[in-house]
């Protein structure tokens, strides 16, 4: 497909993830942890406080306040990117399901094959629109939780800048896995629920592979525990590995289907 063909698609891709409603709660849901992140990471200290002597018949609920250390900036990364690794990536694989199977779905996706469009081109052009919108969303987000951390804490000595841009950079190629293998599931005929719940099933399995030490090492596993920005070199070669293969087949996979 020619450049002249890709940009157009691209264009109509990113609109309809603009027009979807996944695409906004995406956006909602990451913007709402960045903004709250901190001020849980800043006041966790006075909300557990505020739960001593909340026991039954006015006991004291056994919580040593004074026990806790202070909170730093580093609290606040390490809650944005539990939130990231836990529940923003389920609504990354929402919106990576949709990408093609509401074309399929809607039938809109015979009128553009019709034109000097290729399936490879369609399939490759919708997880370009999918990854670049995600990746934006994840950006913005994290910067906006800097912000916010940054008026709540005096010290912004940690998290330093290379911690935060190493996390924020694993987690999106874990994200790149998880939208490819969505993808090459609705390639395969899924429907856009089952396309989902192929991503966030893949995510499960790597949460719960991540138990295992070895597979933080030679999984895309390692990189949903990555918060201190760096994971083993098996993990990241492994997790490309893995992106690469289900874009082939979700590629060929769609190349295949019958419409």
């Amino acid at each position: 497909m020619n450049p002249g063909t890709a940009i157009p698609l691209l264009g109509r891709q990113y609109r309809a993830l603009r027009a979807s409603w996944a695409t906004w709660a995406l956006a909602a849901i990451a913007l709402l942890f960045a903004a709250t992140s901190p001020v849980t990471a800043r006041y966790l200290p006075e909300i557990l406080g505020g739960l001593v002597g909340g026991g039954s018949g006015g006991t004291p609920l056994p919580i040593d306040v004074s026990a806790l250390p202070d909170p730093t900036p580093a609290d606040a990364w390490a809650q944005w990117s539990s939130n990231l690794s836990q529940i923003v990536i389920v609504i990354v694989a929402i919106v990576a399901a949709s990408a093609i199977s509401a074309d399929v779905a809607r039938g809109t996706a015979i009128p553009l094959l019709a034109r000097p469009i290729t399936r490879t081109g369609l399939w490759a052009t919708a997880f370009a629109a999918v990854t670049a919108v995600v990746a934006a969303v994840t950006v913005i987000s994290t910067a906006a939780m800097v912000a916010v951390a940054a008026l709540l804490f005096d010290d912004l000595a940690s998290p330093d800048i290379r911690l935060i841009a190493g996390g924020t950079a694993l987690w999106l190629l874990f994200a790149v896995s998880a939208i490819a293998v969505t993808m090459a599931a609705s390639g395969a005929g899924a429907s856009s629920l089952g396309a989902a719940a192929a991503g966030i099933a893949y995510f499960g399995l790597m949460a719960v592979a991540g138990i295992w030490p070895p597979m933080k090492e030679w999984s895309p596993a390692g990189l949903l525990a990555a918060a201190d920005g760096t994971a083993e070199p098996g993990a990241i070669i492994v997790t490309i590995a893995v992106a690469a293969a289900a874009i082939v087949v979700g590629m060929a996979a769609f190349n295949r289907r019958e419409l």
